[in-house]
């Protein structure tokens, strides 16, 4: 695998993660229109044909199972990425690549954390990526 295939791999996770997120606020939007309706229901004649809760219930259960199915992928993702990281020996590029693709931090914080300088973790990054054996998928 090239270098931009590896990293294209490695950031497959937090790719999911970010779907995983826009479902939740889907739901969330979902339900907050479902209140409104509840809300409008007064029991007095009106246009509407009735349908509008029995909607909004079905389009939130649709969601929350489309949801499941993105956490199956994200959980699945998560497993192949960390197990690429894990097999790097070296413990501070294995840090790096952790903190940078699973826990999605900014390299100015993996700097800071590690004491290092930011053009010094860039490159051991681009070490640990080479480094990195990634079965096919």
């Amino acid at each position: 695998m090239t270098y931009q295939e590896k990293i294209s791999f490695l950031r497959r996770y937090r790719e999911a993660v970010r779907q995983e997120d826009t479902i939740l606020q889907e739901i969330e939007e979902l339900r907050t229109q479902a209140a409104r309706v509840t809300q409008a229901l007064t029991g007095m004649p009106g246009s509407g044909d009735g349908q509008a809760l029995p909607r909004a219930v079905e389009q939130i259960l649709e969601a929350q199972e489309k949801l499941q199915a993105q956490a199956a992928r994200t959980a699945e993702c998560r497993t192949q990425v960390a197990a690429a990281i894990y097999g790097v020996a070296d413990p501070l590029r294995r840090d790096i690549l952790t903190r940078r693709y699973i826990l999605g931090q900014r390299w100015e914080r993996i700097a800071a954390d590690n004491n290092r300088d930011l053009r010094w973790m860039l490159r051991l990054h681009r070490r640990a990526v080479e480094d990195l054996t990634i079965e096919s998928h």
